[in-house]
């Protein structure tokens, strides 16, 4: 273990992170990620992730308790915090879930799967190694051909007033000040701070965060953050390229831009440099993405021909809602909204849309797409507009097609 990491595993180890219980967090859903990318998997057996950097186990309980038919192995160089996860687990009965001391530059003592992991999670770590591209390179060769890489890193120019905040915080403070004494006089420059270079940003109030998180912002030993060009050049010396998004919509130039001549400028661009300008436009404060292989792509767009022989589940990121008054003719639905990913809800008006997603929402696992559009017929919707609807569904996320076993 060299020098940085060894400081970085002491500062955590002194400041536990991350603060909160477990949570399912949106994008841990196994098959859901696993339906993004263009193979099919291999192997018959349970699905194998890999939560590389699991700190306290927040992440990877939520997501053992929801999946159990899923093996998690959460890794960090945290001593205290994998002695917490492992005794949180322990209390909650979970045997689907381990977890090892491992530096993320070695992944000494990991046992991969002979295929690799199908889904390995990296939140909030990567920058924070001595050599990420390395690490990121480790990742790669435990990854199956198949599988999947949830990142997020920070983002450079979203993040640059906290970094200007960091950098005063140390110039007043001496080096080898212990770190427990540097928090009472960096959160009086944090307070300062909120009045100027901190003042409008979603860091503003940095200074009243519990010590976990403010050590985290403000005190970290290292870290790196990435602008879009630094992070896929990272990516590709570690054999990987993006594949999507985490949230498609905070990068769509349609979603984020009135019509009009400037989103055609946009539009015109390439993919490459219309994240790029909306990272200089929006200044995002993280870059969540997901990431496979090199030679991996995103799956491909479904075909109405196959929409019969395609299986299909309802996305289990949504979340629907419905109004229902009470008549004398019985129960009638007079609203109907679905939230995806945690996004402002979505109102649907009566029709066959939303009568489709209502006949979808009391339907348990996988549909192969002939009986959902048999389904469909029951209400009385044709199958043309059945097969428009699943159409539909699929490109906004509302269904998704697993990878059958």
């Amino acid at each position: 273990m060299d020098n940085i990491t060894s400081r970085i595993r002491d500062m955590y180890e002194q400041f536990p992170y991350p603060a909160g219980r477990p949570a399912n967090r949106i994008g841990n859903d196994v098959e859901l990620a696993l339906s993004y990318q263009n193979r099919r998997p291999e192997s018959t057996t349970a699905r194998q992730v890999l939560d590389a950097g699991c700190g306290r186990g927040i992440g990877i309980l939520g997501s053992a308790t929801l999946q159990p038919e899923v093996h998690f192995l959460g890794v960090d160089i945290n001593r205290v915090a994998i002695a917490e996860a492992e005794n949180a687990a322990r209390q909650r009965g979970l045997g689907n879930v381990r977890f090892l001391e491992s530096d993320l530059m070695q992944l000494d003592g990991i046992n991969a799967p002979p295929d690799g992991f199908d889904i390995i999670h990296s939140s909030g770590v990567i920058h924070h190694l001595s050599a990420p591209e390395v690490g990121l390179t480790k990742l790669s060769e435990v990854l199956a051909p198949h599988g999947v890489i949830n990142l997020m890193v920070y983002a450079k120019h979203g993040r640059t007033p906290l970094i200007q905040t960091a950098d005063a915080i140390d110039l007043l403070l001496p080096q080898d000040m212990p770190l427990k004494d540097k928090v009472m006089p960096a959160r009086a420059v944090a307070a300062l701070a909120k009045h100027h270079v901190l003042a409008g940003t979603m860091f503003e109030k940095t200074f009243e965060v519990n010590d976990v998180e403010f050590v985290d912002r403000l005190l970290n030993v290292n870290e790196t953050s990435y602008d879009i060009p630094k992070l896929w050049e990272v990516l590709e010396a570690a054999g990987l390229r993006f594949l999507r998004w985490g949230e498609p919509k905070d990068w769509a130039p349609a979603n984020l831009l009135p019509e009009g001549h400037l989103r055609q400028w946009v539009e015109n661009l390439s993919e490459f440099d219309q994240f790029r300008f909306i990272e200089l436009i929006y200044r995002p404060t993280t870059l969540e993405l997901l990431v496979c292989k090199a030679d991996n792509e995103l799956r491909t767009d479904l075909k109405p021909e196959d929409i019969d022989s395609t299986i299909f589940e309802l996305n289990p990121e949504i979340v629907i809602s419905t109004g229902v008054r009470q008549t004398q003719a019985g129960q009638r639905v007079e609203k109907l909204d679905f939230t995806l990913r945690g996004l402002d809800p979505e109102s649907l008006a009566s029709g066959p849309f939303a009568s489709a997603l209502l006949v979808l929402k009391d339907r348990q696992g996988s549909t192969l797409g002939r009986d959902l559009v048999s389904a469909l017929q029951t209400i009385g919707t044709s199958t043309p507009d059945s097969n428009a609807i699943i159409m539909e569904m699929v490109r906004r996320e509302i269904l998704y097609r697993p990878w059958c076993r």
